[in-house]
């Protein structure tokens, strides 16, 4: 079932952006399912490529809400309504020492308005702690 049918929100794009530039700008996303977004940008991406590239599509966006209330239908929603959408990969895995990090990755289900495609928004912990260990080496160099 589409996000459409299902309860949602509505979010600009440049809300969005500014959600995820508040998560930080060194922070990695992946894009799945949405042939706008992996089009314009190799992913994954860093968060302030990922936002520049939503704020020059400029367009409003439905986000699914994962606790199906049955009161949401398109009310407009900002960037700090977004935390309390997020799921993680690995919500059906236990903690434990043996936990991969994917598991931690942020997860939040879009369509944009108009549109029937749905697609998710993935942080990429893997990819955003590689880079930040290569800055770090090459920093030292």
């Amino acid at each position: 079932m589409s996000i459409r049918e299902e309860p949602h929100f509505k979010i600009t794009a440049a809300d969005l952006a500014a959600w995820i530039e508040q998560q930080g700008a060194d922070r990695w996303w992946s894009v799945d399912g949405d042939p706008l977004l992996t089009g314009r940008i190799f992913v994954p991406a860093p968060g302030d490529e990922l936002a520049e590239d939503l704020r020059k599509i400029n367009r409003v966006l439905l986000v699914w809400d994962k606790h199906q209330r049955p009161d949401s239908r398109g009310q407009r929603i900002g960037p700090s309504d977004l935390d309390g959408l997020v799921n993680r990969l690995g919500d059906d895995i236990p903690p434990g020492p043996d936990r991969p990090l994917w598991c931690d990755n942020r997860i939040l289900n879009f369509c944009w308005e108009g549109k029937d495609i749905d697609w998710d928004l993935i942080e990429d912990l893997e990819t955003t702690e590689r880079i930040r260990r290569v800055l770090a080496e090459e920093a030292k160099e």
